[in-house]
């Protein structure tokens, strides 16, 4: 099973992005006409303190959010090569014994062939399932 990777990019909806920095300002501007004029500084010195904060924490959140889904995909791809190529090999093992069963073939007993060949891959199936279910 092979990845299908992205095709559509991710698209930044600029009206959602212009109008957050439009009313985000338009907030700021109405707090400093409803404030007293001798507490605007202390208004403003607050506003610049909530503004890093706030780029503070995207930052953080951004960069941490970008190494934890990174760190997920890693971890669940890793796991699927790794089941993958338990099932693989187990294929394998059943495609060998399949031939083996079936190079001493004859005429005389083809229906004897077909019955160990439908009695291996059976238990092969339950295998199988069965290890998918404990897996669970």
């Amino acid at each position: 099973m092979t990845p299908t990777p992205n095709t559509s990019p991710v698209r930044i909806r600029w009206g959602w992005f212009v109008t957050c920095i439009v009313l985000g300002l338009a907030a700021i501007t109405i707090g400093v006409f409803a404030i007293p004029a001798a507490g605007r500084w202390d208004y403003f010195a607050g506003v610049l303190a909530n503004i890093g904060t706030t780029l503070l924490l995207v930052g953080v959140v951004l960069l941490l959010e970008r190494r934890i889904i990174d760190t997920a995909v890693r971890v669940v791809r890793t796991a699927s090569q790794q089941t993958n190529e338990a099932i693989r090999t187990q294929i394998r093992d059943l495609e060998d014994r399949l031939a083996t069963e079936w190079q001493s073939a004859t005429a005389a007993n083809v229906a004897e062939k077909k019955a160990r060949t439908t009695r291996l891959t059976e238990e092969f199936t339950t295998r199988i399932v069965d290890e998918t279910k404990r897996d669970e």
